[in-house]
């Protein structure tokens, strides 16, 4: 049995359906120690549950909770263990940015939605190969795994994630592009730690009052006559929590925020979310005007 079939698996998915057909898909590649949540609280629970008995699981989120956001969920779970993967599942169209975005968040992966069992495969072999990367024999592979599994990827990343030299991979790289496995793009620039260089970094997301980072996605009505500012949900039978009249005509007597934030913890309202930087290699954290910015030679994948 690999380490990874050893591995304890933390499931946040709020539909049953798809927990299910997760946890069917993940025991047939041999993986069985489950853990399924519904919702981002118990999620975080369980993960800490976990990570205090010396267990760091493999974390299979659903990007689009009810009661916390994946900003807050992945914030929160790389603050306790920047070395967690977590494979984002969600149902939002695969698009090159879209999964940049999941990447630079701090993710290992993209799962998009519907859920097919070879998706979940190349993933769990990707992994069990990088418990091997140390073996030369596994190096080509190991480097076209990387390369298929993203929209494109740097040389830098290539370099740090396989923890080989510019030598090394340099021949393996040359071979994809002449059996035209992979394309040459421009040059990449990415953030990179100011301590270690490392170009795995995560984005950390928090609240700019309190910097909590349990918050959720939400809608905001304000109501004009009292000047209550809350999320819709307090508005229970369109009456407003604040003075309990109904609130009848939109643009007259309220009006809608979308897309807005509220934090779980100090009940802040906001539209930007404070950003900031966790280096997933020696843990030190850090803004923008701080981070390195390093280029190397990017690459495409093209089948």
């Amino acid at each position: 049995m690999s380490a990874i079939e050893d591995k304890d698996i933390l499931i946040i998915e709020d539909s049953p359906a798809v927990g299910i057909l997760l946890k069917e898909f993940l025991n047939k590649l041999g993986l069985k120690k489950i853990h399924h949540c519904q919702n981002g609280k118990t999620g975080i629970e369980s993960f800490k549950e976990l990570v205090e008995s010396n267990k760091v699981p493999l974390v299979f989120l659903d990007y689009n909770l009810p009661d916390m956001t994946g900003y807050s969920i992945m914030t929160q779970m790389l603050t306790i263990r920047p070395d967690v993967k977590i494979i984002i599942e969600t149902a939002r169209e695969k698009t090159e940015d879209s999964i940049k975005d999941v990447i630079a968040q701090g993710a290992y992966q993209y799962l998009p939605k519907p859920i097919r069992l070879e998706n979940i495969k190349e993933i769990i072999e990707t992994l069990k190969m990088e418990e091997t990367q140390g073996i030369d024999a596994g190096t080509s592979e190991l480097i076209e795994k990387l390369l298929s599994s993203s929209t494109q990827i740097s040389l830098l990343r290539i370099q740090q994630q396989t923890g080989k030299d510019e030598q090394e991979v340099t021949p393996i790289i040359k071979k994809l592009i002449a059996d035209k496995k992979i394309l040459q793009i421009d040059d990449i620039k990415e953030v990179a730690c100011p301590r270690c260089s490392s170009v795995r970094v995560a984005q950390t997301f928090h609240c700019p009052k309190c910097r909590g980072t349990n918050f959720k996605q939400d809608k905001i009505i304000e109501h004009y006559k009292c000047g209550n500012v809350t999320s819709s949900s307090t508005y229970t039978d369109d009456k407003c929590p604040k003075c309990h009249e109904l609130i009848k005509v939109f643009g007259v007597d309220y009006r809608v925020q979308e897309n807005m934030y509220s934090c779980n913890g100090c009940g802040e309202i906001f539209a930007e979310i404070l950003l900031e930087y966790l280096c997933l290699r020696c843990n030190d954290k850090f803004k923008l005007d701080h981070a390195k910015l390093l280029t190397s030679r990017g690459y495409s994948w093209t089948r």
